[in-house]
């Protein structure tokens, strides 16, 4: 018997490397490493078994060994998401008929971080950041952007005539390109960084004029002399957001300008506004004006006032 099929039974690895190699050319290299660390993962559980003899008490089975491992809820979230992709691609090609792991419940994910600078702290921290970090995080702060897009942006995404800046969508999480208008500042620093007219050049570069990639330590180093707590690089895509929120931009344009696929997403930042909470129900205080006003002034006694004048 063949160790490719059985009908339409194949064997989890044969689908597995014929996923990847799809994945490979489709998406972008961060993702494809993330889906392999994914595999190595499943790759002892249910390695030498066919698509058809994975059974959602198989896979919960799996969710618990890992959970066991002492891996995290997101973590084991994601490599199920992975084979749920595997399973959904494979009755795409006529090598599965059903998803097992869409029978699966997905651990509840706690992903409600949104620490951001303050005013004072951005100050301290752009202080200690070096030449070439600089630029690199005042462009997160204005932009919104992660930092795989950020190292991602060539000089041909800087529109600078109508001040735009592009993500393409091999690079953006949500797989859709987006653009971000520029403000004055994130304009300023650009032109100041951009050396010659080679539109393929990278916008981030290190000393030596490759481009910027290993800048973790310097970032960390930055922060901690700033004397700045439990603050991340992601976490200047939350201040973008934030402040966004707090001056009162809408949740829609947020959204979009963070790429969110959904709007749950940004959801989590509504707390930032709670003064134009107060100003929406503010305005049902116009009705006041319009209509009569009743007040109980005894038992069972019901008296109509006047409209209440502002």
């Amino acid at each position: 018997m063949s160790l490719y099929q059985r009908g339409k039974s194949w064997y989890f690895e044969v689908v597995v490397e014929e996923y990847l190699s799809y994945y490979r050319a489709n998406r972008r290299p961060k993702s494809v490493q993330r889906h392999e660390a994914s595999y190595r993962s499943l790759k002892r559980f249910f390695e030498g078994k066919r698509l058809s003899d994975i059974t959602p008490f198989m896979i919960e089975r799996y969710k618990r060994t890992r959970k066991e491992e002492g891996l995290s809820d997101a973590s084991i979230n994601r490599e199920l998401a992975f084979l749920k992709n595997l399973f959904t691609m494979a009755i795409t090609w006529g090598k599965a008929e059903t998803n097992p792991v869409k029978q699966v419940k997905l651990f509840r994910e706690k992903n409600e971080r949104t620490r951001f600078l303050t005013e004072e702290e951005e100050a301290r921290l752009l202080v200690h950041c070096g030449p070439q970090l600089k630029p690199l995080v005042i462009t997160a702060l204005h932009t919104g952007f992660r930092k795989s897009e950020l190292l991602s942006l060539r000089w041909e995404h800087v529109d600078f005539q109508n001040r735009l800046i592009k993500v393409e969508a091999a690079y953006a999480k949500n797989g859709e390109a987006r653009t971000v208008p520029m403000n004055s500042v994130l304009t300023t620093t650009l032109m100041a960084i951009k050396i010659g007219d080679d539109s393929k050049a990278p916008v981030f570069q290190s000393r030596e004029g490759r481009p910027y990639r290993g800048f973790r330590r310097a970032f960390e180093t930055a922060v901690r002399r700033a004397e700045i707590r439990n603050f991340t690089f992601h976490d200047l895509r939350h201040t973008f957001a934030s402040r966004l929120v707090m001056k009162g931009v809408d949740l829609t344009t947020v959204k979009e300008l963070m790429g969110h696929k959904h709007i749950t997403m940004t959801l989590r930042y509504t707390h930032l506004a709670p003064g134009h909470k107060r100003s929406a129900v503010e305005l049902l205080s116009e009705f006041e004006q319009k209509v009569p006003s009743i007040f109980t002034t005894g038992v069972g006694e019901v008296r109509l006032l006047s409209t209440v004048k502002a």
